[in-house]
């Protein structure tokens, strides 16, 4: 089975999909978090700066040994552009 970069670091250090909203609760829900991690589907670029910026701030908060900050890239390496980012392009 495959497992997306953010499934590899929230299982490493033994966190859910909870624990990560908890960190951006008014914007994060289990729905968004569980996507991501599945990685079956693209993932908007808006969700994923949320989601690296709630990963970010638990790694911090759970003072994870050796944790570094990620960046999107690290989690999603295979960005596609969205409808919004193609119009952004043609202007």
């Amino acid at each position: 089975m495959y497992m997306t970069k953010l499934d590899e670091i929230l299982t490493a250090i033994g966190a859910s999909n909870h624990d990560v909203v908890e960190m951006d609760a008014a914007h994060l829900n289990h729905k968004m978090v569980q996507k991501a991690r599945l990685g079956k589907k693209p993932v908007p670029r808006h969700t994923q700066d949320l989601i690296l910026n709630a990963l970010n701030q638990l790694l911090v908060e759970k003072e994870v040994e050796g944790a570094k900050s990620y960046k999107r890239a690290d989690l999603f390496p295979m960005v596609e552009n969205t409808a919004a980012d193609d119009a952004a392009e043609e202007v």
